[in-house]
C-alpha cells in the first residue's frame, strides 16, 4: 500500500473530490441502511443531490488522523467510532443552533447521548472506519488517481464545487423557508391560547388540537369567528409540503421551539398517509367487486347460451 505515504500529501482538487465520493457512499449505505429499517424506499440527506456531507468529512477526517492505526483493527475501531460520533454530536449540535431544530434525535435509542449521537450508529461507524481503510479507500484512490482524467482533474474538481454550491444554496434557501414556516405556526399558536385559552371548547393542549376544536366550534356557531380568522386557520390546517418533506427524510425530527407545530404537521401527515390507505382500499374492493360482478355477468351469459343451445336440440 505504497499509495498511502502519498495519500497524506493529496492535494485539493484530489482531496475534494475523495470528499464527495465518501459523502456519495455514506449516503448509499444510508439509504440502504434506513429503507430496509422503514420497509420502504426514503430519501435521506438534506441537500438535494445523493450526497451526505457528513461522511464525506467523516471519510477525509479518518484519513488523516487514523493513518498510523490503519493496520490495528481493534484500535481503527474504537478511533474511527470516537471520531465520527464527536463529528456527528457537533453537526447536530450546529444544525440545531443555526436552524433551531434536532435533525435527528436518537433519544429512544439506548445509551444514547443528548439524542444526538447513540451507541448502536457509533458502532456502526466504528465498522464503516474499518471498511474504508482496508476495502473503500483503495478503490477511491484508484478512481481519483485514474490516469485519464488527471489532465482535466480541476476542471473536473471545479465543475462539481459549482454543482455542490448551488446545491447548498438551494438547500439553505429551503431551510430559511422552513425556518418562516415554523415561526408562523408557533406565534399563530400562542396568537390562539392568548385569545381563547378561557373558552370551555378550546383544546390548547397542541396545535393540531387547537385548529381542530376552532373548526369544529365554528360549525356549531360561524358568527363568533371573523370570515378572515376563519381563512387563516384552514391556511394552517393545509400540508405544508416543504416541511413534510424534511419530515419524510429525517422523522425523528424535534425542536425546542417548534415542538407544537412540528407536531401539527406531523399529524397531518399520518392522517394524510391514513386516508391514502383507505382511499387506496376503497379503490381495491372497488375493483374487486367490478370485476366480481363481470365474472358473474360473464358466467350467467355462458349458463344463458348453454340452455339455449340445449333448449334447440330439444326442438331439433
Amino acid at each position: 500500500m505504497d499509495y498511502l505515504l502519498e495519500l497524506l500529501n493529496i492535494d485539493i482538487p484530489h482531496l475534494f473530490i475523495m470528499f464527495l465520493i465518501f459523502a456519495f457512499i455514506g449516503w448509499t449505505c444510508e439509504e440502504i441502511y434506513c429503507s430496509i429499517g422503514m420497509r420502504k424506499l426514503v430519501k435521506r440527506g438534506m441537500l438535494y443531490g445523493p450526497i451526505c456531507p457528513i461522511y464525506g468529512f467523516g471519510g477525509v477526517i479518518i484519513i488523516y488522523f487514523l493513518y498510523p492505526w490503519r493496520d490495528t483493527w481493534l484500535r481503527l475501531f474504537f478511533a474511527s467510532l470516537v471520531l465520527t460520533s464527536i463529528l456527528e454530536y457537533f453537526v447536530s449540535w450546529l444544525l440545531e443552533k443555526l436552524f433551531h431544530a434536532k435533525w435527528w434525535d436518537y433519544s429512544k435509542n439506548p445509551f444514547n447521548i443528548n439524542g444526538r449521537v447513540c451507541l448502536l450508529n457509533s458502532v456502526l461507524f466504528g465498522l464503516l472506519g474499518i471498511a474504508q481503510w482496508h476495502y473503500v479507500e483503495p478503490f477511491v484512490y484508484n478512481m481519483v488517481y485514474w490516469k485519464p482524467i488527471q489532465p482535466w482533474i480541476h476542471l473536473i474538481s471545479v465543475l462539481l464545487a459549482l454543482v455542490l454550491a448551488t446545491d447548498i444554496l438551494a438547500t439553505i434557501h429551503k431551510l430559511v423557508d422552513f425556518n418562516s414556516t415554523m415561526e408562523k405556526f408557533k406565534q399563530f399558536g400562542e396568537q390562539l391560547k392568548d385569545r381563547y385559552e378561557g373558552e370551555d371548547w378550546f383544546k390548547p393542549q397542541s396545535l393540531h388540537t387547537m385548529l381542530a376544536s376552532i373548526k369544529e366550534r365554528a360549525a356549531i356557531d360561524s358568527t363568533k369567528f371573523s370570515e378572515k380568522f376563519l381563512t387563516s386557520v384552514e391556511g394552517y390546517s393545509k400540508r405544508q409540503h416543504n416541511i413534510e418533506s424534511w419530515l419524510k427524510r429525517l422523522p425523528s425530527m424535534t425542536s425546542k421551539d417548534y415542538q407544537n407545530a412540528l407536531d401539527h404537521i406531523k399529524q397531518m401527515l399520518a392522517e394524510n398517509i391514513m386516508e391514502n390507505k383507505r382511499l387506496l382500499l376503497a379503490q381495491k374492493e372497488s375493483l374487486k367487486a367490478k370485476k366480481d360482478a363481470l365474472l358473474s355477468e360473464q358466467k350467467n351469459a355462458h349458463l344463458a347460451a348453454k340452455a339455449t343451445k340445449a333448449e334447440r336440440k330439444q326442438k331439433k
